[in-house]
Protein backbone atom coordinates (compact mmCIF):
# COMPACT_ATOMS: atom_id res chain seq x y z
CA UNK A 1 0.00 0.00 0.00
CA UNK A 2 2.92 2.15 0.93
CA UNK A 3 4.08 2.03 -2.92
CA UNK A 4 0.52 3.24 -3.73
CA UNK A 5 0.69 6.46 -1.16
CA UNK A 6 4.26 7.27 -2.95
CA UNK A 7 2.84 7.98 -6.46
CA UNK A 8 0.53 10.77 -4.88
CA UNK A 9 4.20 12.27 -3.14
CA UNK A 10 5.80 11.80 -6.67
CA UNK A 11 3.04 13.86 -8.69
CA UNK A 12 3.06 16.21 -5.75
CA UNK A 13 6.52 17.47 -6.22
CA UNK A 14 6.08 17.72 -10.11
CA UNK A 15 3.01 20.06 -9.39
CA UNK A 16 5.04 22.38 -7.13
CA UNK A 17 8.10 22.24 -9.60
CA UNK A 18 5.59 23.28 -12.24
CA UNK A 19 3.93 25.84 -10.12
CA UNK A 20 6.32 27.82 -8.30
CA UNK A 21 6.75 31.40 -8.94
CA UNK A 22 10.42 30.89 -9.79
CA UNK A 23 11.03 34.75 -10.33
CA UNK A 24 8.95 36.31 -7.24
CA UNK A 25 11.51 37.91 -5.83
CA UNK A 26 10.22 37.22 -2.34
CA UNK A 27 11.07 33.56 -2.32
CA UNK A 28 14.58 33.00 -1.39
CA UNK A 29 16.99 31.83 -3.89
CA UNK A 30 17.51 28.62 -1.42
CA UNK A 31 13.73 27.80 -1.89
CA UNK A 32 13.80 27.91 -5.80
CA UNK A 33 17.04 25.81 -5.70
CA UNK A 34 15.21 23.57 -3.90
CA UNK A 35 12.23 23.68 -5.70
CA UNK A 36 13.92 23.26 -9.10
CA UNK A 37 15.13 19.39 -7.85
CA UNK A 38 11.55 18.77 -7.36
CA UNK A 39 11.40 17.19 -10.86
CA UNK A 40 12.65 14.13 -9.36
CA UNK A 41 9.23 12.80 -8.80
CA UNK A 42 9.57 11.82 -12.16
CA UNK A 43 12.39 9.87 -12.06
CA UNK A 44 10.36 8.29 -9.05
CA UNK A 45 7.52 7.61 -11.37
CA UNK A 46 10.25 5.89 -13.92
CA UNK A 47 11.84 3.63 -11.04
CA UNK A 48 8.00 2.45 -9.85
CA UNK A 49 7.48 1.02 -13.31
CA UNK A 50 10.53 -0.88 -13.96
CA UNK A 51 9.77 -2.17 -10.51
CA UNK A 52 6.45 -2.91 -10.85
CA UNK A 53 6.10 -4.59 -14.21
CA UNK A 54 8.78 -6.76 -13.36
CA UNK A 55 7.57 -7.92 -10.62
CA UNK A 56 4.44 -8.66 -11.88
CA UNK A 57 5.86 -10.29 -15.65
CA UNK A 58 9.02 -11.35 -15.12
CA UNK A 59 8.63 -14.80 -13.94
CA UNK A 60 5.19 -15.67 -16.76
CA UNK A 61 7.60 -17.56 -18.50
CA UNK A 62 6.35 -17.14 -21.72
CA UNK A 63 4.51 -13.18 -20.97
CA UNK A 64 1.43 -13.46 -22.79
CA UNK A 65 1.60 -10.51 -24.39
CA UNK A 66 -1.70 -9.39 -25.53
CA UNK A 67 -2.85 -9.86 -22.01
CA UNK A 68 0.16 -7.90 -21.11
CA UNK A 69 -0.37 -5.04 -23.25
CA UNK A 70 -4.08 -4.87 -23.07
CA UNK A 71 -3.38 -4.22 -18.95
CA UNK A 72 -0.70 -1.76 -19.86
CA UNK A 73 -3.27 -0.20 -22.31
CA UNK A 74 -5.96 -0.73 -20.39
CA UNK A 75 -3.98 0.93 -17.10
CA UNK A 76 -2.78 4.32 -18.89
CA UNK A 77 -4.57 5.04 -21.97
CA UNK A 78 -8.27 5.88 -21.57
CA UNK A 79 -7.67 8.84 -19.17
CA UNK A 80 -4.74 10.04 -21.29
CA UNK A 81 -7.38 9.74 -24.61
CA UNK A 82 -10.04 11.51 -22.78
CA UNK A 83 -7.81 14.60 -21.39
CA UNK A 84 -5.99 14.29 -24.70
CA UNK A 85 -9.11 15.08 -26.62
CA UNK A 86 -9.93 17.99 -24.10
CA UNK A 87 -6.94 19.87 -24.40
CA UNK A 88 -7.09 19.96 -28.33
CA UNK A 89 -11.15 20.74 -27.88
CA UNK A 90 -10.36 23.48 -25.30
CA UNK A 91 -7.60 24.73 -27.97
CA UNK A 92 -10.10 24.98 -31.03
CA UNK A 93 -12.69 26.55 -28.70
CA UNK A 94 -10.29 29.31 -27.50
CA UNK A 95 -8.98 29.85 -30.81
CA UNK A 96 -11.84 28.55 -33.49
CA UNK A 97 -9.64 26.98 -36.21
CA UNK A 98 -7.68 23.84 -37.05
CA UNK A 99 -4.80 23.39 -39.32
CA UNK A 100 -2.38 20.77 -40.55
CA UNK A 101 0.13 21.86 -37.66
CA UNK A 102 -2.18 21.07 -35.03
CA UNK A 103 -3.44 17.57 -36.88
CA UNK A 104 0.35 17.06 -36.11
CA UNK A 105 0.08 17.27 -32.72
CA UNK A 106 -3.06 15.66 -32.29
CA UNK A 107 -1.68 12.44 -33.75
CA UNK A 108 1.88 12.37 -32.28
CA UNK A 109 -0.36 12.94 -28.69
CA UNK A 110 -2.67 10.21 -29.27
CA UNK A 111 -0.03 7.81 -30.38
CA UNK A 112 2.26 8.83 -27.77
CA UNK A 113 4.71 9.13 -29.83
CA UNK A 114 5.48 12.96 -29.61
CA UNK A 115 8.43 13.08 -27.14
CA UNK A 116 9.83 11.03 -30.39
CA UNK A 117 10.02 14.61 -31.86
CA UNK A 118 12.05 17.25 -29.92
CA UNK A 119 9.61 20.06 -31.66
CA UNK A 120 6.22 18.49 -30.05
CA UNK A 121 7.69 17.17 -27.22
CA UNK A 122 5.08 19.20 -25.24
CA UNK A 123 2.21 19.27 -27.53
CA UNK A 124 -0.93 17.98 -25.91
CA UNK A 125 -0.36 17.57 -22.62
CA UNK A 126 2.93 18.88 -21.86
CA UNK A 127 4.04 16.41 -18.66
CA UNK A 128 2.58 13.83 -21.38
CA UNK A 129 5.91 13.85 -22.44
CA UNK A 130 6.76 10.85 -19.77
CA UNK A 131 4.26 8.47 -21.01
CA UNK A 132 6.26 8.17 -24.73
CA UNK A 133 8.90 6.87 -22.45
CA UNK A 134 6.37 4.74 -20.40
CA UNK A 135 4.81 3.17 -23.35
CA UNK A 136 8.66 2.49 -24.93
CA UNK A 137 9.28 0.76 -22.10
CA UNK A 138 6.19 -1.75 -22.05
CA UNK A 139 6.71 -2.42 -25.30
CA UNK A 140 10.45 -3.35 -24.72
CA UNK A 141 10.24 -5.22 -21.10
CA UNK A 142 9.39 -8.25 -22.10
CA UNK A 143 12.32 -8.57 -24.26
CA UNK A 144 14.67 -7.49 -21.58
CA UNK A 145 13.42 -10.32 -19.20
CA UNK A 146 14.06 -12.61 -21.68
CA UNK A 147 17.75 -11.66 -21.83
CA UNK A 148 17.79 -11.24 -18.13
CA UNK A 149 16.78 -14.54 -17.40
CA UNK A 150 19.88 -15.93 -19.79
CA UNK A 151 22.18 -14.19 -17.65
CA UNK A 152 22.01 -11.10 -15.12
CA UNK A 153 24.66 -9.58 -16.73
CA UNK A 154 22.60 -7.85 -18.89
CA UNK A 155 21.08 -5.39 -16.02
CA UNK A 156 24.15 -3.56 -16.86
CA UNK A 157 24.30 -4.60 -20.71
CA UNK A 158 21.25 -3.39 -21.90
CA UNK A 159 20.76 0.08 -20.26
CA UNK A 160 24.48 0.58 -20.95
CA UNK A 161 23.80 0.11 -24.80
CA UNK A 162 20.14 1.35 -25.21
CA UNK A 163 22.32 5.01 -23.57
CA UNK A 164 24.81 4.51 -26.64
CA UNK A 165 23.16 3.49 -28.82
CA UNK A 166 20.56 6.57 -28.14
CA UNK A 167 23.83 9.07 -28.40
CA UNK A 168 24.86 7.64 -31.60
CA UNK A 169 21.53 7.80 -33.15
CA UNK A 170 20.79 11.38 -31.56
CA UNK A 171 24.20 12.40 -33.18
CA UNK A 172 23.20 10.74 -36.63
CA UNK A 173 19.80 12.41 -36.63
CA UNK A 174 21.47 15.97 -35.57
CA UNK A 175 20.95 17.33 -39.65
CA UNK A 176 19.16 20.36 -40.88
CA UNK A 177 16.58 18.04 -42.84
CA UNK A 178 15.89 15.68 -39.82
CA UNK A 179 12.16 16.16 -39.25
CA UNK A 180 10.66 17.98 -36.18
CA UNK A 181 13.88 16.83 -34.34
CA UNK A 182 13.23 13.37 -34.23
CA UNK A 183 15.23 11.56 -31.38
CA UNK A 184 16.75 14.60 -30.04
CA UNK A 185 15.36 13.82 -26.67
CA UNK A 186 14.42 9.94 -26.27
CA UNK A 187 14.14 7.09 -23.84
CA UNK A 188 17.82 6.40 -23.39
CA UNK A 189 18.24 9.45 -20.96
CA UNK A 190 16.52 7.44 -18.81
CA UNK A 191 16.59 4.26 -19.16
CA UNK A 192 19.13 3.27 -16.17
CA UNK A 193 16.07 4.57 -13.87
CA UNK A 194 13.84 2.14 -15.30
CA UNK A 195 16.72 -0.42 -15.10
CA UNK A 196 17.20 0.45 -11.41
CA UNK A 197 13.74 -0.70 -10.54
CA UNK A 198 14.22 -3.94 -12.56
CA UNK A 199 17.12 -4.62 -10.53
CA UNK A 200 15.73 -4.05 -7.26
CA UNK A 201 12.22 -6.32 -8.63
CA UNK A 202 14.64 -9.63 -9.66
CA UNK A 203 16.82 -9.08 -6.38
CA UNK A 204 13.43 -9.10 -4.47
CA UNK A 205 12.07 -12.29 -6.60
CA UNK A 206 15.04 -13.92 -5.77
CA UNK A 207 16.68 -13.00 -2.03
CA UNK A 208 14.24 -12.63 0.77
CA UNK A 209 16.59 -10.68 2.95
CA UNK A 210 15.47 -9.06 6.51
CA UNK A 211 17.30 -6.35 7.94
CA UNK A 212 17.27 -5.54 11.93
CA UNK A 213 17.35 -2.18 11.31
CA UNK A 214 15.40 0.04 9.35
CA UNK A 215 18.22 1.86 7.31
CA UNK A 216 16.86 1.73 3.85
CA UNK A 217 13.68 3.53 4.53
CA UNK A 218 15.93 6.49 5.77
CA UNK A 219 18.98 5.76 3.84
CA UNK A 220 16.67 6.58 0.74
CA UNK A 221 15.27 10.10 2.54
CA UNK A 222 18.64 11.08 3.17
CA UNK A 223 20.15 10.51 -0.41
CA UNK A 224 16.76 12.22 -1.73
CA UNK A 225 17.30 15.08 0.57
CA UNK A 226 21.21 15.43 -0.28
CA UNK A 227 20.45 15.60 -3.53
CA UNK A 228 17.02 18.05 -3.33
CA UNK A 229 19.11 20.46 -0.82
CA UNK A 230 23.07 20.36 -2.13
CA UNK A 231 22.01 19.62 -6.49
CA UNK A 232 22.38 23.45 -6.79
CA UNK A 233 25.22 24.06 -4.81
CA UNK A 234 27.61 21.32 -6.39
CA UNK A 235 31.13 23.06 -7.96
CA UNK A 236 31.67 19.28 -9.43
CA UNK A 237 30.18 19.58 -13.41
CA UNK A 238 28.74 16.31 -13.68
CA UNK A 239 26.37 14.99 -16.18
CA UNK A 240 22.98 15.72 -15.62
CA UNK A 241 22.19 11.87 -16.01
CA UNK A 242 24.70 10.47 -13.89
CA UNK A 243 23.16 12.76 -10.59
CA UNK A 244 19.60 11.20 -11.64
CA UNK A 245 21.09 6.96 -11.77
CA UNK A 246 23.25 7.60 -8.56
CA UNK A 247 20.01 8.90 -7.11
CA UNK A 248 17.74 6.39 -8.54
CA UNK A 249 20.10 3.78 -7.40
CA UNK A 250 20.95 4.75 -3.96
CA UNK A 251 18.24 6.81 -3.20
CA UNK A 252 15.13 6.03 -4.71
CA UNK A 253 15.74 2.06 -4.45
CA UNK A 254 16.27 1.80 -1.02
CA UNK A 255 12.93 3.55 -0.31
CA UNK A 256 10.95 1.57 -2.06
CA UNK A 257 12.69 -1.70 -0.65
CA UNK A 258 11.92 -0.01 2.75
CA UNK A 259 7.95 1.04 2.48
CA UNK A 260 8.03 -2.51 1.43
CA UNK A 261 9.56 -4.58 4.09
CA UNK A 262 10.45 -1.90 6.92
CA UNK A 263 7.54 -0.70 9.54
CA UNK A 264 8.08 2.97 10.03
CA UNK A 265 6.19 5.88 10.48
CA UNK A 266 6.77 6.96 6.48
CA UNK A 267 5.05 3.35 5.50
CA UNK A 268 2.43 4.36 7.90
CA UNK A 269 1.59 7.30 6.19
CA UNK A 270 1.87 6.63 3.14
CA UNK A 271 -0.33 2.86 3.34
CA UNK A 272 -2.93 4.99 4.94
CA UNK A 273 -6.32 4.77 3.68
CA UNK A 274 -6.30 8.13 2.60
CA UNK A 275 -2.64 8.46 0.72
CA UNK A 276 -3.63 4.85 -0.86
CA UNK A 277 -7.05 7.00 -2.44
CA UNK A 278 -4.53 9.99 -4.02
CA UNK A 279 -2.33 7.81 -4.78
CA UNK A 280 -4.02 5.60 -7.18
CA UNK A 281 -5.94 9.36 -8.46
CA UNK A 282 -2.32 10.46 -8.84
CA UNK A 283 -2.27 9.16 -12.38
CA UNK A 284 -5.23 11.45 -13.07
CA UNK A 285 -3.78 14.23 -11.15
CA UNK A 286 -0.49 14.62 -12.74
CA UNK A 287 -2.25 14.14 -16.51
CA UNK A 288 -4.09 17.28 -15.33
CA UNK A 289 -2.33 19.41 -13.05
CA UNK A 290 -0.70 21.40 -16.43
CA UNK A 291 -3.32 22.66 -18.73
CA UNK A 292 -6.58 23.53 -19.32
CA UNK A 293 -8.28 22.55 -16.22
CA UNK A 294 -5.94 24.27 -13.95
CA UNK A 295 -6.19 27.34 -16.06
CA UNK A 296 -9.97 27.18 -15.85
CA UNK A 297 -9.61 27.38 -12.14
CA UNK A 298 -7.20 29.95 -12.16
CA UNK A 299 -9.29 32.69 -14.37
CA UNK A 300 -12.29 31.40 -13.00
CA UNK A 301 -12.35 30.07 -9.36
CA UNK A 302 -8.94 31.88 -7.07
CA UNK A 303 -5.13 32.42 -7.91
CA UNK A 304 -4.45 30.77 -5.25
CA UNK A 305 -1.97 27.88 -5.93
CA UNK A 306 -2.79 25.94 -2.45
CA UNK A 307 -6.31 25.74 -3.81
CA UNK A 308 -5.62 24.63 -6.73
CA UNK A 309 -3.73 22.27 -5.47
CA UNK A 310 -6.31 21.24 -3.24
CA UNK A 311 -9.15 21.13 -6.15
CA UNK A 312 -7.05 19.26 -8.66
CA UNK A 313 -7.08 16.37 -6.27
CA UNK A 314 -10.09 16.23 -4.98
CA UNK A 315 -11.02 16.55 -9.16
CA UNK A 316 -8.15 13.33 -9.78
CA UNK A 317 -10.45 11.22 -7.02
CA UNK A 318 -13.58 11.69 -8.50
CA UNK A 319 -12.59 11.57 -12.63
CA UNK A 320 -10.54 8.49 -10.92
CA UNK A 321 -13.43 6.69 -9.07
CA UNK A 322 -16.01 7.76 -12.00
CA UNK A 323 -13.62 6.93 -15.35
CA UNK A 324 -10.69 5.45 -14.63
CA UNK A 325 -11.14 2.55 -12.41
CA UNK A 326 -13.96 2.08 -14.12
CA UNK A 327 -12.91 2.20 -17.91
CA UNK A 328 -9.58 0.33 -16.92
CA UNK A 329 -11.70 -2.96 -15.82
CA UNK A 330 -14.05 -3.08 -18.80
CA UNK A 331 -11.02 -3.00 -20.95
CA UNK A 332 -9.69 -5.81 -19.28
CA UNK A 333 -12.65 -7.94 -19.20
CA UNK A 334 -13.64 -6.80 -22.74
CA UNK A 335 -10.01 -7.61 -24.16
CA UNK A 336 -8.93 -10.53 -22.12
CA UNK A 337 -10.90 -13.65 -22.54
CA UNK A 338 -11.17 -16.63 -19.77
CA UNK A 339 -8.46 -18.59 -22.15
CA UNK A 340 -5.62 -16.03 -21.93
Amino acid sequence: PALTGYRAIAAWLIFVFHFMPFENPKYPDFAKNVVGTFHIGVEMFFVLSGFLITYRYYNDRPINFKKYMVNRIARIYPMYFLLTAGVFIAWFYQNGYWNVEKTIEAVLSFTMTKALFSKYYFAGIPQGWTLTLEEMFYLTAPLYFLLIRRSKWFLAILPAAIFASGLFLKDVTNVPENIWGFLQYDFFFNIFEFFAGIGLAIFMLKKRLTFSRNWATWFGLFVLLVFVCGKSYLSVDIPHFIVLTLVAVFGIVPLLWGLIHEKTIVQKILGSKIFVLLGKSSYVFYLIHKGFIPVFMNDYITENKLIIFILLNIVSILMFTCLEEPLNHFIRKKFNSKKA
